[in-house]
């Protein structure tokens, strides 16, 4: 079974976590950490609980388990102040506190998306894109309140992810501002500063194509 969130997947069959596309190397210990705040979620797993099952018999002093979740929200892009995936209960436990989602063998199909924007639809095959106003990004946005690398599409087994890449004026989904690697499907409005773009369902094989209208100046964000 592979498990998707944000912008990582755990194959649990072949005990493998990737984020972004890529590879994450974890220690076993972490690993199992991470299999048991998912399998546990949302409830919070003491700090009693993990030391007895991350060092069954042993006896570890505190700052062990701590560096361990640290190391692991390393590994995840997490981080406490802003945590996306593991949540911090003081003095008490851990608990994973995002969205999962089972990747079913029909799921990891190509996601067969598209961004719709300028008249044209621009095709989002399985890997990573960099979209901005530079001339070397995959995704050429060029507009005004748009960055030269503004921010990272991930399309891995179907599931897709932007994440902004400290651009001027914000990525946006559906008009919340995101702070970290957030999923989208078909249907989408994806901001890039006050610019937006409509994500579609495309054919598996299908080329950029022109559209009769142009949605870009049809979906401003509010306030734009």
């Amino acid at each position: 079974m592979k498990l998707a969130f944000g912008d990582c997947i755990l194959d649990l069959a072949a005990r493998q976590l990737s984020r972004g596309g890529a590879i994450v190397t974890l220690e076993p210990k972490m690993y199992q950490l991470l299999e048991v705040l998912i399998q546990r979620r949302p409830a919070v797993v003491t700090n009693q609980e993990l030391d007895e099952i991350l060092w069954p018999k042993s006896y570890v002093v505190r700052s062990s388990l701590t560096r361990l979740v640290s190391e692991l929200r390393q590994a995840l892009g997490d981080t406490p102040s802003n945590s996306q995936f593991i949540r911090t209960v003081y003095k008490v436990g851990y608990s994973f506190c995002a969205d999962v989602q089972s990747v079913t063998a029909q799921q990891r199909r190509p996601a067969n998306l598209g961004l719709v924007w300028n008249g044209q639809v621009l095709l989002l095959p399985e890997g990573e894109h960099i979209a901005g106003r530079d001339a070397e990004c995959s995704l050429v946005i060029d507009a005004a309140t748009v960055s030269r690398r503004h921010a990272r599409i991930t399309v891995q087994s179907a599931i897709a992810t932007i994440e902004d890449l400290g651009s001027t004026n914000g990525t946006h989904v559906d008009g919340v501002r995101i702070s970290s690697a957030t999923q989208f499907t078909a249907g989408s409005k994806i901001g890039l500063g006050t610019t937006v773009l409509l994500v579609k369902a495309t054919g598996a094989a299908e080329p950029t194509i022109r559209v009769d209208s142009d949605p870009a100046g049809a979906l401003d964000l509010p306030g734009s």
